[in-house]
């Protein structure tokens, strides 16, 4: 598809996150995943041109909002509000020769309660609100979608992130990236010779199934091929149907031996 109709395309190039750049953070005992916001600002430079020149961001409005009511413990009287300190923040960026626009807002816990009661004011509640408004736009423009879209929840996705990340800062990538097929090739063996232990035909399927599903991102952090993807794909089927037929000539076997069992006795 030709760059200049394909809508996707920015997004693409920015959808997917190395894991250098995310980490693990409770808020408000939710357990999420932050973006580094260098990252963001690294990569939205990279592609459209220093701040100011090829992108950047202007205030449109401002303000401190009222929040939850703070209330005497012992009285109930009323003391004072909690404050979140809110911009809405337009970013521009040139993109294809084109000038475009994205609009988001920032929001900031500027004046609250701690959870050991203690009051804190934010000083750095502007710039924090400015830094969450900017992720939020690039957000927008697909700058780490599989962040914002709940990707790095599933441990597998992780996984191969944490793979390709390891892959682009290896210092010989021949050699990882080698590690990283003998890895996989070492799973294959051990799934296609596993069906042997496995007694029944349904749990048989069950288990392929399975394997199936995670044989693309397998074959992904491996970087394999689609004729190599195939190749794996005919031998986890193919060892699975073996072992299906050696469990039924088995049930065979016996099912014959308990309606002849005097023929046995005699051999």
């Amino acid at each position: 598809m030709n760059p200049d109709t394909d809508h996707l395309a920015l997004w693409r190039q920015v959808e997917k996150t190395p894991t250098t750049a995310i980490k693990p953070a409770d808020v408000d005992g939710q357990k999420i995943m932050t973006l580094d916001q260098i990252y963001v600002i690294q990569l939205a430079t990279e592609l459209f041109g220093p701040m100011g020149i090829g992108w950047g961001y202007r205030i449109e409005d401002e303000r401190y909002d009222q929040g939850a009511p703070i209330l005497d413990v012992k009285t109930g009287a009323l003391i004072t509000h909690e404050q979140t300190h809110t911009v809405r923040l337009v970013l521009w960026y040139r993109w294809q020769g084109e000038k475009g626009e994205v609009t988001q807002f920032g929001h900031t816990r500027a004046v609250y309660r701690t959870n050991n009661g203690r009051w804190k004011t934010d000083g750095e509640a502007p710039k924090k609100s400015v830094t969450d408004a900017i992720k939020k736009c690039l957000s927008l423009l697909g700058f780490a979608a599989d962040v914002y879209g709940g990707k790095f929840d599933n441990l597998g996705y992780l996984q191969e992130r944490q793979a390709e990340t390891e892959l682009e800062m290896a210092e010989d990538f021949d050699a990882a990236l080698q590690e990283k097929r003998d890895e996989f090739k070492s799973w294959l063996e051990k799934q296609c010779n596993g069906f042997a232990m496995i007694p029944h035909p349904s749990s048989v399927q069950k288990v392929l199934a399975i394997q199936l599903e995670q044989l693309p991102r397998r074959a992904s952090i491996a970087r394999l091929d689609e004729d190599a993807q195939r190749f794996a794909h005919e031998r986890l089927n193919a060892a699975a149907q073996e072992a299906i037929e050696k469990l039924r000539q088995a049930k065979a076997a016996e099912k014959a031996t308990q309606q002849n069992p005097e023929e046995t006795t005699h051999e």
